[in-house]
């Protein structure tokens, strides 16, 4: 008997730690890309938006500099937004800015990241805002 009340009262104490293992993770693991917090002014290339191209754009090889797609480089230390076909991004302008676009709404029918899970809203809205505020890079 006495046995038998050890067992149950492992099992429970061993399921109550499971459960608190698994919520502790789950809100460790909660850093997905909606979950940033970026500022609402004042963002900073090598901060707040250098990491989101590093993570969406150049780690899969698409926008590195070995051979950028489209001619977009966007792994230099200072990226000049030169595409083949010209600037992707007008400082305080983020609207008219390609780059703003094509992750936002698509242009031309493209979004990106392509094949891959699009930006967040919060990504998405630093990127605008960085633009916005003339797009600096040495900040």
């Amino acid at each position: 008997m006495r046995k038998s009340i050890f067992i149950k009262f492992g099992s429970l104490v061993f399921s109550l730690l499971m459960t608190i293992l698994l919520l502790s993770n789950c809100s460790k693991n909660s850093t997905e890309p909606d979950q940033f917090n970026y500022p609402d002014s004042n963002l900073s290339f090598s901060r707040h938006i250098r990491p989101i191209f590093e993570d969406n754009c150049t780690s899969s090889g698409c926008h590195a500099t070995a051979n950028p797609a489209a001619g977009l480089d966007l792994e230099t230390p200072a990226p000049t937004f030169m595409s083949n076909d010209g600037p992707v991004i007008f400082p305080f302008d983020a609207d008219q800015s390609i780059l703003y676009l094509i992750i936002s709404t698509g242009y031309n029918g493209i979004r990106m990241p392509l094949n891959r899970t699009p930006l967040a809203q919060g990504q998405i809205k630093a990127i605008k805002t960085w633009i916005n505020e003339g797009a600096l890079i040495n900040n």
